[in-house]
């Protein structure tokens, strides 16, 4: 049972048939003679145990992506960070997963304890076979592995046979973890030498919306077939650009990104030693506030928002009420507060939302609902219509919050923009790859494609209309959300630092449209969208966009 995820691995990933021997016969190999290494069978199973919990998420895995992708640095990761209530909202949803992995594992499991507490053994002529075949069996998956070694290029045993993968990307979790933990102490000397301090007494208000997994296909302002975006779509003074993708599918690394001057190719080094740029708008002068309507979880996004003057994350603060969800709307209350509470000062703050995270339909509120039917009892490829129905009321639900907004700084009485961007996409069940969530190892289009909105109100545009033209002018552009909401955000408020990229800010004027994708992978490395796994349905995606496509002879 142990190797059934080396099975169902090699025909997901499709690997060529010397690498696809390797990955089954030669752990399978070993588990046979770990496990006729003596007569305690009961025993023998009962220590497995931990193999078995790294068997069964690969499993879960496996239903999830459907792509062959091995359990990921990052999905240990979220493992370590993701709250119980989000843990506890996936897997109630993925009753099939948990059932299959229950059936496969749990009997085994029961029968060893049985076996151990009763003495139970098995014969020696039951083990000299299960060692003779275990012998045979890794010894030609080992022949396997040395063929794969000098045929297949870039192959390697921690990347190609399962557990082994899995075990080396626990040790890099690890690793990350422990220079995660680090953070305070490597950064501290971390500046981005402002020069404009103090700055004039013109009050500013910027706003940077952070969504989460909000996927810019579902949005009626770009073209969707369904009223998601109804508010938005009568706003004037709105640019809104389609043709965005971030450079990571995982929330603990695309937030930071987004949030920092830290680019992809430097990232893995980078990030245990830079601030956020609400520390260059503290430099400059500005009153800052971070407001999260998502969970502490010890990352990089805790120590970005911990850098604010003002710093709140909501459902620390927050209690239901009648059986009502905490929705993003709940986050308004906080915002009218801090904007009255601070009259007369440059003000910067970040909004942290809950977004579009699954599960979908507890992210608003049902006198909410639009889309029916938008409730299912798990997530499943047949249940496809009530995900969509549940994902678009989130559109909508973020449309609404971004439209109170809006309102809320076209009467704020003094300059003042917003802009909102997510943090990654989502699948849902779109295509034959059955691919749902986000955060897989190998990304898709869907995964990646995001919103990015610009609004000024007219004393912002009166005052800086040189920035709104830009902004008009690059509306068509290509553009990665990781690298320009960032240098954006800086340049709107005209924050001097040697640390602002005037070309991949929208509003310099001199902004360069992106030429060449780039994706931070598992390991941390940007690669381009060919290495990272898209397919020839995320280009054709890319081309219907009309976004520049790589090509395969870009080379994997």
């Amino acid at each position: 049972m142990l190797a059934v995820p080396n099975v169902a691995l090699s025909a997901a990933g499709q690997l060529p048939p010397v690498a696809a021997a390797a990955n089954i016969l030669l752990p399978a190999g070993i588990y046979l003679l770990l496990m006729s290494w003596s007569g305690n069978i009961g025993r023998n199973i009962v220590l497995s145990l931990p193999l078995t919990v790294i068997a069964a998420f690969q499993i879960v895995l496996l239903y999830l992506y459907a792509d062959g992708s091995v359990i990921a640095v990052d999905m240990f990761l979220n493992v370590a960070t993701t709250n119980s209530s989000e843990a506890m909202e996936l897997l109630g949803n993925l009753a099939n997963a948990v059932i299959i992995v229950m059936i496969m594992y749990l009997p085994v499991l029961t029968a060893g304890i049985i076996f151990w507490t009763r003495g139970i053994r098995t014969s020696h002529r039951q083990r000299h076979f299960a060692r003779i075949t275990g012998l045979g069996a890794a010894v030609a998956g080992a022949a396997a592995m040395a063929i794969s070694y000098s045929l297949i290029p870039h192959y390697k045993a921690e990347y190609d046979i399962f557990p082994v993968n899995a075990l080396f990307n626990l040790q890099e979790a690890v690793h990350r973890k422990i220079r995660t933990d680090n953070y305070a102490a490597t950064s501290s000397e971390y500046t981005f030498n402002v020069s404009n301090t103090p700055p004039d007494k013109t009050r500013e208000i910027y706003v940077a919306v952070v969504g989460e997994t909000s996927r810019a296909d579902n949005y009626q302002i770009f073209g969707y077939d369904r009223f998601t975006t109804p508010l938005l779509n009568t706003v004037d003074s709105l640019v809104a650009y389609e043709k965005v993708l971030s450079e990571s599918n995982t929330t603990h690394k695309s937030v930071p990104m987004l949030l920092s001057t830290i680019e992809a190719d430097e990232y893995n080094d980078s990030i245990y030693v830079s601030k956020s740029i609400i520390t260059a708008f503290k430099e400059a002068g500005f009153h800052t506030a971070f407001l999260s309507m998502q969970s502490r979880n010890r990352s990089f996004i805790d120590f970005f928002g911990e850098e604010a003057d003002t710093t709140i994350f909501i459902r620390e603060q927050h209690a239901t009420a009648n059986g009502q969800n905490i929705t993003d709307l709940d986050i308004l209350p906080y915002l009218d507060s801090l904007l009255v509470s601070i009259p007369d000062q440059k003000v910067l703050i970040v909004l942290h939302l809950y977004g579009s995270h699954f599960n979908y339909n507890d992210r608003y509120n049902r006198s909410d609902v639009f889309f029916l039917p938008d409730k299912t009892a798990d997530a499943s490829p047949a249940n496809r219509t009530q995900l969509i129905n549940a994902y678009d009321n989130t559109i909508r639900h973020t449309d609404r919050l971004l439209y109170q907004l809006i309102q809320r700084l076209d009467t704020i009485g003094c300059p003042g923009a917003m802009l909102y961007t997510s943090d990654h996409g989502e699948d849902i069940f779109d295509d034959g790859r059955l691919r749902f969530l986000h955060a897989s190892p190998s990304p898709t289009f869907t995964q990646l494609h995001v919103p990015l909105i610009l609004w000024a109100n007219e004393e912002y545009r009166n005052i800086k209309p040189q920035k709104w033209r830009a902004a008009h002018a690059a509306r068509h552009d290509e553009i990665s959300s990781s690298e320009s909401f960032s240098h954006t955000l800086l340049d709107m408020a005209d924050i001097a630092t040697p640390r602002l990229k005037p070309q991949s800010a929208i509003t310099s004027g001199k902004f360069e449209p992106v030429t060449h994708r780039q994706f931070l992978n598992d390991r941390n490395r940007s690669v381009n969208l060919i290495r990272a796994g898209f397919t020839q349905y995320d280009l054709e995606m890319m081309q219907k966009w009309d976004m520049v496509a790589p090509s395969f002879t870009d080379g994997r």
